[in-house]
């Protein structure tokens, strides 16, 4: 069982890593094109991480974890935004 509990959370740290990835690349994408098109992916991209947390729900990871994934998601996007790109 706890095995089983270990390899979710690495699951949920590469989902995690990707949608900063994909973040961090559309906010690039958008601020070097200056194009609408990026807000689009960005909806897609909430869309997504919404589904995910969906998922996560029916697999058991508890609301606390999921809230502490979600918090370091926006702190690491937001920092690395600002790092990155300003």
């Amino acid at each position: 069982m706890k095995n089983e509990k270990q390899v979710l959370y690495f699951y949920m740290i590469l989902v995690t890593i990707g949608t900063v990835l994909i973040a961090l690349t559309t906010l690039r994408y958008m601020s070097n094109v200056n194009d609408s098109s990026g807000y689009l992916i960005l909806f897609g991209l909430i869309f997504t991480i919404s589904y995910i947390n969906y998922l996560e729900k029916k697999a058991g990871i508890s609301k606390k974890v999921i809230w502490i994934r979600n918090s370091v998601y926006t702190v690491l996007v937001i920092s690395l935004t600002y790092f990155l790109y300003f």
